[in-house]
């Protein structure tokens, strides 16, 4: 009933129930809700009340009910009362709801913190020998989160002889944290074995230990001479006592933990993310690796050949100047496409120009001849010819201009101005000039380009560089996924991006809707709530930076848009920027 009022658009309800009307309706929630359970002495002083009586103040979080089973409806001067005391209620529930908002806001906060010393960290590695560092930070961090963990820790995973490296944590009586490591197979205990399982395929990985199978599973780390905290007794005897386990996978291994109580989602959340900034971490580790492989073998070599001094350092130089080329080979890459683009674009316009210049080279040549036979009709004839030439030529000399200068408003750094913007006619520049970068860099790539622009769109007031950014993002990601399934010689497929426009009528002002679709692999699902997260992406190491999502959602959030995402894994994926259009 108060439910179907506030939906009605009523701020205040009073009911009264007679004694038979209020029984009925008692003896249905002693039988149908949680009622049922209070006790018999209570059901029997309720059923002989005289009545019911209620005010409802309806507010828009809360609603205030004041209840009397005298089966009398409550003066004018009480419901004014009681207005009161639901406004006041209303204004602490606001409170507590942006109190509630900061919380999290500022937790977020301290776990980006958290990660992003991680990161640095592992920047600041020179040496492989560096990530036992990067190990006791990830462990540091967590431990600062106060996430209730037992112990915490990181296993490389061998795939070989199905064991693991482990470097674990726990706390010790003092609550400082203790640091030990070792081999474990991970055959000796099904928790083990289930995790290993589950980085084979990839997959996060949870299980619950008690009683007997708690003590086996420490009893088997024991036996194996797995280093464990003598500070802590952790084969119990206590047949109560259970332990939790999560397991966050990562390319090499798994970053797990062990609560006394079930994991909360938002602490899996947080897992899920350090695995993912120590994955970066290790990647590092064996790049570094194979750096210093790679150096002790030329420091070799410039001992047994005092010859070869000089190719071995330009080699080293060369070698520690890898990581920072890697990080700009993506923006290089980019820029590579678009300047194709650009040129082809270019190259139209001004091979008409150039031929209709030859014409208009030979018709004076013809005009010449004319005039010195005195043929005056021959003359005009040709004038009008040139006329028509001139006129091309100033045709697809402007549109040439306008290229060029739509290029240079694209490459000036963003001034932040908003302006009225033809939305389809900037799509479709960026469509084609995508496409045509690709087709720069490789020849044999050819795909099928669909659009479908809503005319009734009009121009949208925007920051024309920076929605073109976006979009230009959006469309040579997508090239991407088809040019990567089309490696795949699936029969039959043909690569196929589509980009659309349409204008939505909504209560909160109209909005348009930029849609870009591709037919590529799609997306993992396990990955869909993760791509528009800083330094994330699903490219093999050196092909993407993990930041063209990232800041396009910032893009499209300050023009008071919202960039999401549809996937099916195998199927392709569809990225909607949405605008308002005032």
């Amino acid at each position: 009933m108060l439910i179907r009022q506030k939906k009605n658009g009523l701020d205040f309800f009073a009911d009264l129930l007679s004694l038979q009307e209020k029984n009925e309706w008692l003896q249905h929630l002693f039988t149908n809700t949680s009622l049922k359970h209070i006790p018999e002495e209570r059901k029997k002083f309720l059923l002989e009340t005289k009545g019911f009586g209620r005010s409802s103040i309806l507010m828009k979080h809360v609603t205030l009910a004041v209840v009397n089973y005298d089966g009398i409806q409550y003066a004018a001067e009480e419901n004014a009362i009681f207005k009161r005391f639901a406004n006041v209620f209303e204004q602490s529930y606001m409170r507590f709801l942006d109190l509630q908002k900061a919380e999290a806001q500022a937790r977020e906060s301290q776990i980006e913190a958290a990660l992003e010393r991680v990161r640095s960290k592992a920047m600041s590695m020179q040496q492989s020998e560096d990530l036992s560092g990067v190990v006791a930070t990830v462990f540091e961090e967590l431990d600062k989160l106060n996430m209730e963990m037992l112990r915490c820790g990181i296993g490389i995973l061998h795939k070989q002889n199905r064991s693991a490296d482990v470097w674990t944590t726990t706390i010790s009586e003092n609550n400082s944290v203790v640091q030990v490591s070792g081999v474990e197979s991970m055959d000796i205990h099904p928790l083990l074995q289930g995790a290993f399982a589950a980085w084979l395929l990839q997959e996060d990985y949870s299980y619950v230990l008690k009683g007997m199978d708690l003590r086996e599973y420490y009893k088997a780390l024991i036996n194996q001479n797995f280093l464990l905290p003598a500070s802590q007794s952790l084969v119990t005897e206590e047949e109560s006592k259970v332990q939790y386990y999560y397991n966050a996978t990562f390319t090499s291994g798994g970053l797990f933990a062990f609560r006394e109580s079930e994991f909360p989602q938002e602490t899996k959340i947080v897992l899920r993310r350090f695995a993912d900034a120590f994955n970066f971490s290790y990647t590092r580790f064996n790049d570094l690796k194979q750096a210093e492989k790679l150096a002790s073998q030329a420091q070799q070599d410039l001992i047994n050949l005092k010859t070869e001094k000089k190719r071995a350092e330009v080699a080293l130089t060369e070698l520690r100047s890898t990581q920072t080329q890697l990080i700009q080979s993506e923006k290089m890459a980019s820029l590579g496409e678009l300047t194709a683009g650009i040129a082809h674009e270019i190259q139209n316009p001004l091979n008409f120009v150039n031929n209709f210049s030859e014409v208009s080279s030979e018709l004076i040549e013809e005009m010449v001849h004319e005039v010195g036979k005195g043929n005056s009709d021959e003359v005009k004839i040709i004038a009008d010819d040139l006329k028509k030439n001139l006129e091309k030529i100033l045709y697809h000399g402007k549109r040439a201009a306008d290229i060029v200068k739509g290029m240079l408003q694209h490459s000036r750094s963003s001034t932040s101005r908003k302006e009225l913007t033809d939305i389809n006619k900037l799509a479709d520049e960026y469509l084609r000039l995508a496409y045509h970068g690709l087709r720069a860099k490789d020849k044999s790539f050819n795909a099928t380009l669909k659009t479908d622009f809503d005319e009734n769109i009009g121009n949208v007031l925007i920051v024309p560089q920076d929605i073109g950014r976006v979009i230009l993002n959006l469309i040579t990601n997508a090239f991407y996924a088809v040019s990567e399934k089309k490696k795949q010689l699936l029969p039959a497929y043909e690569p196929t991006i589509s980009v659309m426009t349409k204008r939505i009528l909504k209560k909160d002002g109209d909005k348009v809707i930029i849609t870009i679709e591709d037919n590529g692999d799609g997306i993992p699902q396990k990955v869909v709530d993760k791509i528009f997260q800083p330094f994330f992406t699903t490219k093999p190491t050196g092909q993407g930076t993990g930041l063209g999502l990232s800041l396009s959602y910032d893009i499209v959030k300050a023009h008071g848009g919202e960039l999401k995402v549809e996937a099916i894994d195998g199927e392709g994926a569809a990225f909607k920027i949405i605008l308002p259009l005032t």
